[in-house]
């Protein structure tokens, strides 16, 4: 494992001089694609205590599908594999944050999403330098380059869709993958942020897939790197897009939502848009509140969107900031039966946008 991690970080570091002249997209996703049975086996069930969600919860080993007991365990099982000491934190352009990729890509192709780039999911970036810094107890990042670190790095958005019935009109559900990573000898493993809204996202679309729900729009289903350095991943879709973004009709963004009191929920946009009525219905159905809230000076990747006039809306725990960017914030901080009910809300605004 530690050669592999090694020729990974150098891969990743002789990336950024070659990514704009070469097809390293592919190349990332072939040499990822070698460890796909190791990630699966490793990420899903190395990482107490929620790698056998079914010893600790008191779930039936095999639960029915659709039911409960089914969306706990596999809620527990993403969450897991995404906060595991494997991937180190997530942070946006390490080999750690690769891994997670590889986990997530393993998952779409299971599920059958279709890649929107040619034959790969990603769409590939890269990150100016960035350092770490403590402000008021949360590790967060700013612009910089800490000495002899002044390389760009290369990072990847994953991208996936589902056909619909017109093409040309596409509803964009999506959540960020990254997290902090390592800092001084300390992980970051990001289970609520945003390791819950990548678990809710799955979780609608095994729904959808499980109720051969036939959508009336395309629904693209996106996982944003760079969301903790300033929004990089969905920036860099917006302006790089490999679909015209006027057929973006919808984008509906999940942050955070594995805390709180259950049902308590949030919503982050511009105006009383499409999304957030879709997602205050919702919410009202499933006995939950969703109120459009000002985010002052915190934000998350429906304002790439927002900013080019495609309506947008995240959904989020309204106590989102508990634990938030600090080592408390593990698996067994998260509520599932909270991811679980953000899922429903979900679920719901997701099939009334793609009509």
């Amino acid at each position: 494992m530690s050669t592999r991690r090694t020729f990974l970080k150098t891969m990743v570091a002789a990336s950024a001089f070659f990514l704009p002249w070469t097809h390293w997209p592919k190349h990332w996703e072939a040499m990822l694609a070698a460890w796909s049975v190791e990630a699966k086996v490793h990420l899903t069930q190395h990482e107490p205590p929620l790698a056998n969600p079914t010893a600790d919860s008191g779930l039936a080993a095999h639960p029915t599908a659709g039911s409960s007991s089914a969306a706990h365990v596999e809620l527990a099982r993403d969450i897991a594999a995404l906060a595991s000491p494997q991937c180190e934190g997530r942070k946006a352009g390490t080999a750690g944050e690769a891994k997670a990729a590889q986990y997530l890509m393993a998952e779409m192709r299971e599920l059958g999403l279709k890649p929107v780039t040619g034959a790969s999911y990603i769409q590939a970036f890269t990150l100016p330098p960035m350092t770490e810094r403590r402000v008021g107890g949360r590790l967060t990042f700013q612009a910089g380059a800490a000495a002899g670190e002044g390389l760009r790095a290369p990072s990847a958005n994953l991208l996936g869709f589902l056909p619909g019935e017109r093409g040309d009109e596409i509803m964009l559900l999506s959540a960020h993958y990254d997290h902090l990573g390592l800092f001084e000898g300390e992980r970051y493993p990001g289970a609520n942020d945003n390791a819950s809204g990548v678990a809710c996202v799955m979780r609608v679309l095994r729904r959808l897939l499980q109720a051969e729900v036939p959508p009336k729009r395309t629904l693209l289903v996106a996982f944003w790197s760079g969301e903790e350095m300033g929004f990089l991943g969905s920036k860099a879709f917006v302006q790089n897009p490999p679909l015209p973004l006027v057929d973006i009709k919808a984008v509906l963004n999940v942050d955070t939502v594995g805390n709180g009191q259950k049902g308590d929920f949030a919503l982050w946009a511009y105006d009383n848009n499409a999304v957030v009525k879709a997602l205050q219905a919702a919410a009202k159905t499933q006995g939950a509140s969703a109120p459009l809230v000002p985010g002052g000076v915190h934000n998350s990747d429906q304002i790439s969107f927002a900013q080019v006039g495609i309506p947008a809306a995240t959904l989020m725990a309204r106590a989102w900031l508990e634990n938030n960017h600090t080592v408390k914030d593990v698996p067994d901080f998260v509520n599932k039966d909270q991811i679980q009910l953000a899922s429903e809300v979900v679920y719901e605004a997701t099939l009334n946008l793609g009509r």
